[in-house]
């Protein structure tokens, strides 16, 4: 059962998808070993996949030798995010974060100066088994 709290959030939401369902999206923010990839798609299903950036790409009109998972090419990827983001006229985000992002609160920021965020959400997978323990030393 819901507390009257979540039941207001809940209802708040719903009334303003009601409102204007366009001005809603998601954006997965996916990090790897080396690289930075974000995909903008939209919250209620209307289409999968609006536009999508990575770190790849952004490194290539950078420099042709500059890395791609800095924290440089981390903010012009995310700049580049927040300038198309506006260009479709979004307002409200829910961020899906995926990898080993120990910059959860540098995505958050940047991202709350802009828009409205409304959830942010860890979709890094755990292993089932757990960590393998270190080997014992043998002498």
């Amino acid at each position: 059962m819901l507390t009257k709290k979540q039941q207001y959030s809940i209802n708040s939401l719903k009334q303003l998808k009601d409102l204007q369902p366009s001005q809603f999206c998601l954006i997965h923010v996916n990090k790897t070993k080396n690289n930075l990839h974000c995909v903008i798609s939209t919250l209620f299903g209307q289409k999968k996949t609006l536009w999508s950036i990575s770190g790849g790409r952004m490194s290539g009109s950078i420099g042709s030798n500059s890395r791609r998972k800095t924290r440089y090419t981390q903010r012009t990827v995310f700049n580049a995010v927040i300038e198309k983001a506006f260009g479709l006229g979004l307002r409200y985000l829910v961020l899906h974060c995926k990898g080993a992002i120990s910059s959860k609160r540098f995505i958050f920021k940047t991202f709350n100066q802009h828009f409205t965020v409304l959830l942010l959400k860890d979709c890094t997978s755990v292993a089932h088994n757990g960590t393998k323990p270190p080997a014992k030393r043998r002498l």
